[in-house]
């Protein structure tokens, strides 16, 4: 592929995800992006297309005769907790995805890549990492309808012999979070010292840089392409635990702030809270050969910065 301009489309070019694909992916050499949503993604060198919602007859009406090369979808609901209407979550985490490979091979793509998310499992045992076959969930709507959503996709690639990978991303984190999330909220606190309530921190997560997520979706998306890969889900992870304690107080030792700032045990655990959620890489490394190349240290350190570079 390394001789060819390859045509990416991808949905949610506005999320935290999007923005830094779309930036990562204009850098890289041979590649037009096309970002299609209902806002302009902001990202310079990407061709928008704006549509009122995502909705299968009005994307197709749109893109009448354009063609890609793979399609990357991002787009998802209820990323926020506080934006969980049943109806969009159906509509557009379990059954745009489907429609969406649908309209990657009307439009000549040859890959499909899905933003899946870590969400898609079932509680499993502390210390257990996640293996693609884990038990899927079945309880919290969220979850459901995003496992829901990457299987229909699946099965409907391999009706239409599409090859397709569904990404279930871990702890995403990094420059360009939205402000409610753990990693911004620390920055925006302790930067003028204030006093940061937390839960008590023990909950264990598969932290994975920003850049990681944006080299997985790329090398996953080369990989179909070049037929090295077969149709399935796949853990976009670190294979790597750390408490939320852990990170917290590695943001306050890279800000150089006191560590008695961080009030653990101030805020109650989430009533749906895991207590443990770590995936296992080995399956996406083995179909591409990706694998993270931040460490949290480093990634905290390189997030931080760039936070207060920035703002």
């Amino acid at each position: 592929m390394s001789d060819t301009i390859l045509r990416i489309l991808i949905t949610g070019g506005t999320g935290f995800i999007g923005r830094r694909l779309a930036r990562w992916l204009v850098d890289r050499e041979r590649v037009n992006v096309v970002a299609l949503g209902r806002r302009p993604c902001t990202v310079a060198g990407v061709e928008n297309v704006t549509i009122p919602e995502l909705e299968p007859s009005t994307i197709s009406s749109v893109l009448h005769g354009v063609s890609f090369d793979a399609v990357i979808h991002l787009a998802a609901a209820g990323i926020h907790p506080a934006d969980r209407e049943i109806g969009s979550l159906i509509s557009t985490n379990t059954m745009l995805p489907a429609q969406m490979v649908q309209l990657a091979q009307r439009h000549g793509a040859h890959a499909i890549i899905i933003a899946g998310s870590s969400a898609e499992y079932f509680p499993t045992r502390a210390g257990e990492k996640l293996s693609e076959i884990a038990p899927l969930e079945y309880r919290k709507l969220y979850g459901a309808s995003k496992a829901a959503g990457g299987l229909l996709a699946l099965a409907t690639a391999n009706q239409l012999n599409m090859p397709a990978a569904n990404l279930r991303i871990f702890n995403a984190y990094g420059p360009g979070e939205a402000k409610h999330r753990l990693l911004p909220s620390l920055v925006s606190q302790l930067e003028r010292g204030q006093r940061v309530e937390l839960s008590a921190g023990k909950q264990i997560r598969d932290f994975i840089h920003i850049d990681d997520v944006c080299s997985g979706l790329w090398e996953t998306t080369l990989a179909l392409l070049d037929g090295r890969m077969v149709t399935g889900s796949f853990n976009l992870c670190t294979g790597e635990g750390h408490s939320v304690e852990m990170f917290a107080r590695g943001v306050a030792d890279i800000m150089q702030v006191p560590q008695q700032l961080l009030a653990f045990g101030a805020l109650p655990l989430r009533a749906d809270d895991t207590p443990y959620l770590v995936g296992d890489p080995s399956a996406l490394h083995a179909q591409t050969g990706w694998h993270s190349s931040f460490s949290l240290e480093r990634g905290l350190r390189h997030a931080v910065e760039q936070s207060l570079h920035t703002r």
